[in-house]
């Protein structure tokens, strides 16, 4: 009899996707039926569906069928459906979301915890992992079976990021490399399933392609506007990672070449502008002056809303792409959308445009979901996409005490 580590891992997986594939397509069968639909031998399909069943990935259950007249209950093998087969964690700036998937790709719990901007990273782990163990008990979800763990976090990744004076302010200082072995270091240590990190607006494109409206997956560019403002790029019906990781990263186009410094060295990103914080503060310096009747304050709105129309719109003549999607709590301030709607209308139409501004079909839940679709990568729309591959490995155990 074969043994599960015969086979090889590249085979087995594969083995594995077509047995998953045709339970989920028509559901539970026995194993005389399992081998005939998948075409495996009898040894490898017990071997494989085996390793299936100790992982919690399937169950078995006793079902009597009227065929089999008075005889023994027929065994019929399923997928778990309380099993979670893929984690998605979306790490965000004022709150971390989580969504757990099941063999069948169904969400089965979903949920966001809030914490303090100022919060260590550290202690956002910590939250996060009492959320996740909170979820996973109240809707009796298991997570023995996970086989992949999919992380977002802010601010560009990219190597081209570098240096103390590009430090996000979202990192709180640390260093790019520090960061990621902070969290890869405490997921490892908690988590036996491998770890996909990435940036999280560009995971929350992704979701949007992916889980939102599939019809317009083949070509999107996804802007979210928060503490930050980044996004993300899918072209003919690929995630785009680009030469250092950046392509997306529409939050440092220039708007406006005389205005505020930005952390990344220049001066007037939309971030500068457009992003909930730098809003907010013009909107204050704007109520320490005489505004009475709000108009001073919605047109501040409005050069937000127009700025991030154009900085999209440039975009778009370069990429062409099908969607342009916007999410994000910039859309709370009253007037913002359609002052980048029309503003975008307006820069688009020499063109020919092409391209719609829409906002988001998902919510805060789309970075957790475009990480697990990272994690699992299987989507066509990962072909080819480097992403952090990288990225160093986690410190060993005794750099992490240090």
């Amino acid at each position: 009899m074969h043994k599960p580590n015969d086979v090889p891992q590249l085979i087995r997986r594969t083995h594995e996707e077509r047995i998953l594939a045709t339970l989920r397509e028509i559901g539970p069968l026995t194993r005389a039926e399992l081998e005939k639909r998948v075409g495996l031998s009898r040894t490898t399909l017990s071997d494989i569906t085996a390793v299936l069943l100790r992982r919690g990935v399937l169950v078995e259950r006793q079902t009597h069928d009227d065929k089999r007249g008075r005889g023994r209950p027929a065994s019929k093998l399923a997928l778990d459906p309380a099993s979670g087969q893929f984690l998605g964690v979306d790490l965000g700036h004022r709150r971390v979301h989580v969504a757990v998937v099941n063999a069948s790709n169904e969400i089965i719990v979903s949920g966001e915890r809030a914490y303090d901007p100022d919060t260590s990273w550290s202690e956002r782990i910590d939250a996060t992992f009492a959320l996740i163990e909170e979820l996973a008990r109240d809707e009796e979800v298991g997570l023995q079976a996970l086989e992949g763990i999919g992380i977002g976090v802010p601010g560009p990744l990219s190597t081209a990021f570098r240096g103390e004076q590009r430090t996000p302010p979202r990192w709180r200082g640390q260093g790019r490399d520090e960061l990621l072995d902070l969290i890869r270091g405490r997921f490892a240590g908690r988590f036996s399933a491998p770890l996909t990190l990435d940036n999280n607006t560009r995971l929350a494109g992704l979701g949007e392609a992916v889980w939102g409206r599939a019809d317009d997956a083949d070509s999107l560019l996804y802007a979210r506007l928060g503490d930050g403002v980044g996004g993300g790029l899918v072209v003919s019906g690929r995630l785009v990672s680009g030469a250092s990781g950046s392509a997306g990263e529409v939050g440092h186009v220039t708007v406006e070449p005389d205005g505020l410094p930005c952390w990344c060295g220049k001066t007037g990103c939309l971030e500068t502008v457009a992003s909930v914080p730098a809003i907010q503060d013009r909107l204050t310096a704007v109520r320490a002056a005489d505004d009475a009747d709000g108009s001073v304050a919605a047109a501040v709105v409005r050069a937000a809303g127009e700025a991030t129309g154009r900085a999209l719109a440039a975009a778009s003549v370069v990429v062409d792409p099908r969607d342009i999607v916007i999410a994000g709590d910039v859309l709370r301030f009253p007037g913002f959308l359609d002052a980048a709607r029309e503003a975008f209308a307006h820069e688009t139409l020499l063109v020919g445009g092409g391209a719609r501004l829409r906002v988001s079909t998902l919510r805060d839940e789309a970075g957790a979901l475009g990480a697990i679709a990272a994690a699992f990568h299987r989507s066509s729309l990962l072909v080819g996409y480097a992403s952090l591959a990288g990225l160093p490995e986690p410190a060993d155990a005794a750099r992490r005490q240090a």
